[in-house]
């Protein structure tokens, strides 16, 4: 098959041959970015692997991108060892084997966190060495909020409150929500906490293994689908409210969070009531 009747790999259209190929392209793509990868880099990258050695030229030509762009991409794409450069005219770039390529993101990532870890202690130290000079007012004291945005960050602040809670710790989401929290961990540190565990998970029409683990005392099913709301409330003094929730890639989650007294009596209630209206798992 020669380059004109060639099948874009990123065809969208449904009446093409290589369609059905479409959502697993997508989840490849978003791991990619989640491993810091721009969407035009990881589209490169997936193209080179798929489609072998081509010039830039020809990527720029098959993905529709700028031929400038494109060379800073594929030279974006060595820099950070997911990509090799032909010996020659014009250059060809060959994509590296995907589990190579995974394994060098994830070791480039593990450098980067060692190195801001070393960097911990002297940034706090300087810190320290310059003075306070805020005044505290009334307005200091005011109702706050955040909003945060990937995993990471809204795991860090769903640690920070599960590290503060004392009476009540209250999770309202849908299974793909609860799963994301379960593999980091946060049920883990809440069952360390001294604090009271309540779930209502909406929809469930089965209950996954890692539901059946936990105490069913504990968790309360919804039949209705609202599997778009997820929020906690953590001793009825903060909540964190999903914008986007586990049906968004990762980095594309986002969540508020807030001390507000208005906002989390009202989230309070809700899960409450939720919690009347819920079914016992078993």
């Amino acid at each position: 098959m020669n380059s004109g009747t060639q099948i874009n790999l990123f065809d969208n259209e449904s009446d093409t041959a290589m369609y059905k190929h479409k959502l697993t392209l997508e989840k490849i793509r978003d791991e990619l970015i989640n491993f810091g990868l721009t969407k035009s880099q990881a589209k490169v990258f997936i193209y080179l692997g798929k489609y072998g050695s081509k010039t830039a030229s020809e990527i720029a030509k098959a993905l529709q991108l700028p031929r400038t762009e494109t060379y800073h991409l594929v030279n974006s794409l060595q820099n950070m060892g997911l990509a090799v450069a032909e010996l020659a005219h014009p250059t060809k770039y060959t994509a590296m084997d995907m589990r190579k390529a995974v394994s060098t993101l994830v070791k480039q990532e593990q450098d980067r966190i060692d190195t801001l870890a070393d960097k911990e202690e002297s940034l706090s130290e300087m810190w320290k060495e310059i003075p306070f000079f805020a005044v505290e007012t009334d307005e200091s004291k005011s109702e706050k909020m955040q909003l945060l945005h990937g995993t990471g960050p809204i795991i860090n602040k769903i640690k920070e409150m599960v590290n503060s809670s004392t009476e009540d710790f209250r999770i309202y989401g849908s299974v793909p929500d609860l799963l994301r929290m379960y593999h980091a961990d946060v049920f883990d540190w809440v069952e360390a906490a001294s604090t009271d565990l309540k779930m209502v998970v909406t929809p469930l029409n089965q209950t996954p293994e890692f539901l059946s683990e936990m105490n069913s005392n504990s968790i309360r099913a919804m039949p209705s689908n609202s599997e778009n709301k997820c929020f906690i409330v953590n001793d009825k003094k903060e909540v964190l409210i999903f914008m986007r929730n586990a049906t968004h890639p990762t980095r594309q989650v986002f969540a508020w969070w807030s001390d507000s007294e208005t906002l989390v009596d009202l989230m309070s209630s809700l899960f409450e009531l939720s919690w009347e209206k819920g079914e016992a798992l078993y």
